[in-house]
């Protein structure tokens, strides 16, 4: 966020929409993942979410205040947990697996959806130069396709670091309820319970330090770099346009 305010200072309604657009695409992208998580639990005969007023598009009420702040800050971060309570499961395996997959199944839809509208974008506004140049005196038509543009790339983006992140089979992300329902008795189920935040934040933490003396040590980012890329440029070969 701080790279767009400072390259669009000069213009500063662009940096205001900018912003905009980048609180927007992030806000979307954690309230429908945690959506998910309810509605496929109330689906499954939970309906502890919907009694605590989380089935709802409210961000005030997924928020997680430092979660937050490390989306704005380094792009990817979380949200606080629905509440779910699997004694109600109708199937319990079956509402484990799909309440654990449904947060990111959404945010895959969601970016796929995203790249549809993105590719409309491009294409209706391909015949008009929107180039916007240095002491021009910008239109209207130009700030709305900068603030869409912006909306549809960054809800890309989020969509596809969520996703990524909350697959790692870290306590106390999807991934890892994932595999303690597929493997509840192990070893590692064990351990992640007692060290789960302890070893996730030491792989933020670690990843960033090391990062920052080379790219290559940065095992984190370098997993969500290849997901978000791979997963990005096929829904960008699907509607063939460049986004990543």
């Amino acid at each position: 966020m701080l790279y767009i305010i400072t390259s669009l200072a000069d213009y500063p309604r662009l940096a205001f929409l900018g912003v905009l657009a980048y609180l927007i695409a992030i806000l979307f992208a954690i309230v429908l993942h945690e959506m998910a998580h309810g509605w496929v639990a109330y689906l499954n005969g939970d309906y502890t979410a919907k009694m605590r007023g989380r089935l709802s598009l409210n961000p005030l009420k997924h928020i997680d205040p430092i979660g937050f702040l490390m989306m704005l800050l380094v792009g990817f971060g979380w949200a606080k947990p629905v509440p779910i309570d699997p004694r109600n499961f109708r199937d319990y395996k079956k509402g484990m697996i799909t309440v654990s997959l449904a947060g990111v199944i959404c945010n895959f839809i969601v970016a796929f959806l995203a790249t549809a509208v993105y590719a409309i974008l491009i294409a209706c506004t391909k015949s008009v130069d929107l180039t916007i140049y240095v002491g021009q005196e910008i239109s209207a038509g130009q700030y709305a396709y900068f603030f869409f543009s912006y909306l549809f790339q960054f809800s890309i983006i989020f969509n596809l670091t969520l996703m990524a992140f909350n697959l790692l089979p870290i306590y106390p992300l999807d991934g890892f309820r994932l595999f303690e329902t597929l493997k509840p008795s192990s070893k590692y189920v064990d351990f992640m319970y007692r060290y789960g935040n302890y070893a996730l934040l030491i792989l933020l933490i670690g990843s960033s330090v090391l990062g920052r003396i080379s790219p290559y040590l940065d095992i984190f980012g370098m997993y969500i770099t290849f997901v978000r890329n791979v997963v990005g440029k096929l829904f960008g070969l699907i509607f063939g346009v460049n986004i990543l």
